[in-house]
């Protein structure tokens, strides 16, 4: 087992990664949280692969949500409180979430409402959770306007990561959570080009299981960057790289056609045209970084949408400030934030990716 430390104002937080902890569960959730009882919340997909085995070990009630980025709502998280409070929950009872990033975001809002806060630990189910939606305590809803337009930040006592649940995955999944992977490469390549370039290819085809090497290393990118500044003040708006046109994606289409990860695949491919334009990466560079996305095909395609139709989700962006969406750009060894794209730059970098013939490779945007 690794464990890795969340740094956070509240403490620091244990994130176990290894194979068979979730036979670990109700040791490890006891030592995290010592809680009075524990409630565990998955959804209709999960619930029947892992969480009625998580919430049998736990002795613990379960409930378990309707699937999928459309259902993080409101309502969702209105019923998780009602479902608490007809237990009588109390403020030293436990929320457990054993699902993916859905299910991460909206237990972990759940906790941070229901009696004005309670704890909760993180179970991640797919890839995606484990490298991204369990590290950093945000926690949301999308709303009609945008995604993760409503929210809290409210950190989980502990992360609980087994790889063995990946095996359930489908190709779509596992390439949906290698885009934050790769992301975090880009924002920190020094810790991850290497296990990148090693493993990313044949984890894509499904020809080896995701290694923990690679999991980990993407987390410690994230987590030492929430570590520097919980609030996104400032460092920690590098991690929304790729999420501008990815968030923008996912909301003009409902939330049905891409999943996160995919989004934010054609949101990096943006982000490196809009910095090999400016002169922050080289076209030479881009390529590489482009030949890795190519690993996460196939993706959703953009041909039948428009900037105009984008354009309003981008304007309303939980990270503009003064009026401005500030844009995450990638540069020789990291990124800068809070670049000021103009709507034309942004809607001709688009113009070019949804113009990409379908099967033609991404390196070539760059040449």
């Amino acid at each position: 087992m690794i464990t890795l430390g969340l740094r956070s104002a509240a403490g620091e937080a244990p994130y176990h990664l290894g194979h068979g902890l979730l036979s670990e569960i109700p040791r490890l959730v006891t030592e995290a949280a010592n809680p009075r009882r524990v409630f565990v919340v998955s959804d209709e997909i999960v619930a029947p692969l892992w969480g009625q085995g998580i919430a049998e070990n736990l002795d613990a009630p379960l409930l378990a949500l309707p699937a999928g980025e459309h259902h993080k709502r409101w309502p969702a998280v209105e019923e998780i409180l009602r479902w608490l409070i007809g237990f009588g929950v109390e403020r030293k009872d436990v929320l457990v979430a054993v699902g993916g990033g859905v299910v991460t975001d909206l237990v972990g809002f759940a906790a941070s409402l229901a009696l004005r806060g309670i704890a909760w630990v993180a179970v991640p189910t797919t890839l995606l959770g484990m490298v991204d939606a369990a590290i950093g305590g945000k926690t949301g809803i999308d709303l009609e306007a945008g995604k993760n337009l409503a929210g809290t930040f409210w950190h989980p006592r502990a992360v609980i990561s087994d790889p063995a649940v990946l095996a359930t995955l489908d190709e779509r999944q596992v390439r949906a959570g290698l885009a934050e992977v790769v992301k975090a490469g880009l924002i920190a390549p020094g810790g991850l080009t290497h296990p990148l370039d090693v493993h990313l290819a044949e984890v894509a085809q499904r020809r080896r299981e995701v290694p923990a090497e690679l999991i980990a290393a993407a987390v410690r990118v994230k987590a030492d960057i929430v570590a520097c500044d919980e609030r996104e003040a400032g460092p920690r708006a590098a991690l929304n790289l790729g999420h501008t046109l990815g968030h923008a994606l996912e909301a003009a289409t409902g939330y049905r056609r891409f999943l996160h990860g995919e989004a934010v695949a054609w949101g990096l491919l943006e982000s490196l045209l809009l910095a090999v334009q400016r002169g922050l990466v080289k076209s030479a560079a881009a390529q590489v970084w482009a030949q890795r996305i190519e690993l996460l095909r196939p993706l959703p395609p953009l041909d039948d949408l428009t900037w105009t139709q984008l354009h309003p989700f981008v304007g309303r962006d939980k990270k503009r400030s003064g009026g401005k969406v500030g844009w995450v750009l990638p540069r020789c060894g990291g990124v800068v934030v809070g670049v000021d794209v103009s709507d034309a730059e942004a809607a001709a970098a688009f113009v070019r990716l949804a113009a990409l013939p379908p099967g033609a490779p991404f390196v070539g945007l760059f040449q």
